[in-house]
């Protein structure tokens, strides 16, 4: 039998999902729209196209009738197989949706990649995202259902498991390769010129218009990630400037930014998931996460604006604040905004060209 619950959600959630990320795109793109804009439009839709189909299949049991039709029972932990197919079925939904725009990125951002490897590259990251939201509702129900603890466990043990294989992580959700021996030599000559010290370099495919640089892993194993299109694109100077903040960034006082960034979206996530157990007060316990969340936010932003004066001091206020300027526009501007661990470019910019002003 053809479990129709599952099936019809599937298709009704991936055309809406599909037609009105197409419509959206257009829309933009009809609009001058910037590429950033179009970018952050299209991930809120395939966020919503997932979240939609996980709703409606959970409200209407249809990962029961998945187990009912597959001759299972629907007892516990049987229901955690229904759930897999649930994340499994909302990564194929945002991918559809994100192809419904597809078109129209291709043209705004100019780059040449067929559908195909567009769907394949897409529905990788989508399904680590899904799983990795799988494995918080299922510890999660089973921490409740053993009475260990309300939700703390939980968060702990992916918090730490997050922290550990944030390396592997990103080469699972997105495609990874290393330097030839010419990027790694040059790569090599920047990091000694700076100041960096990392055990590998990775580079990320940057489909010809990302320009993303971090670093990840725990301390003693960090791997510096860069887009290849970000070392294509500029010269010597700039991707220096620009690993020189990194340095700065994995030095002393600022080396466990990237650890409190952790610890601090964990408190959250743990105190709010020990606020939903019925003998806690949610507000209370979410009052405290969010307290410890902005703390974080502020403390992380704090610790970034004195890695770019460091930096500047390095290579200068100006060589910075000119490297800043152009990858600004490439950069998703959300990674700046109230609720981002990273300051506002913009004023990042600012700061570091009133200083060249006052000096």
């Amino acid at each position: 039998m053809v479990p129709v619950t599952f099936v019809g959600a599937f298709v009704a959630v991936s055309l809406l999902g599909s037609g009105w990320s197409w419509l959206s795109a257009r829309r933009l793109e009809k609009r001058d729209g910037s590429v950033q804009r179009l970018r952050r439009r299209i991930r809120s839709l395939w966020l919503f196209a997932a979240a939609l189909f996980a709703v409606v299949t959970l409200l209407f049991d249809a990962d029961r009738e998945l187990l009912s039709l597959a001759g299972l029972p629907t007892g516990w932990p049987w229901p955690i197989l229904g759930w897999l197919f649930v994340a499994v079925g909302a990564a194929a939904v945002a991918t559809v949706s994100y192809l419904g725009a597809f078109p129209v990125a291709k043209r705004v951002r100019g780059v040449e990649m067929s559908t195909g490897t567009a769907a394949a590259i897409m529905f990788r990251y989508h399904l680590v995202v899904a799983v990795l939201v799988f494995s918080v509702v299922t510890l999660y129900r089973a921490e409740i259902r053993s009475g260990v603890s309300h939700g703390v466990f939980t968060i702990l043990v992916l918090g730490t498991a997050g922290y550990i294989f944030s390396t592997p992580l990103v080469g699972l959700s997105q495609t990874t390769t290393e330097p030839d021996a010419d990027a790694q030599q040059r790569l090599d000559n920047l990091q000694s010129r700076v100041g960096l010290s990392v055990v590998r370099t990775r580079l990320l495919d940057g489909n010809g218009y990302r320009s993303d640089h971090f670093v990840r892993g725990p301390v003693g194993r960090k791997t510096l990630f860069v887009t290849d299109s970000f070392l294509e694109r500029y010269d010597d100077d700039t991707v220096a400037a620009v690993l020189a903040v990194l340095a700065v960034q994995a030095e002393r006082t600022n080396r466990f930014t990237y650890e409190m960034q952790l610890l601090s979206a964990t408190a959250f996530g743990g105190l709010a998931l020990s606020g939903l157990a019925p003998t806690n007060s949610l507000l209370v316990f979410a009052s405290v996460g969010v307290l410890s969340l902005v703390v974080g936010i502020t403390l992380s932003k704090r610790l970034k604006l004195r890695a770019d004066d460091a930096a500047a001091a390095r290579v200068g206020h100006d060589t910075l604040a000119d490297t800043l300027e152009p990858i600004r526009e490439e950069l998703d501007h959300s990674r700046g905004s109230a609720l981002s661990f990273e300051p506002d470019y913009d004023a990042r910019i600012d700061r570091l060209r009133q200083a060249t002003t006052e000096g």
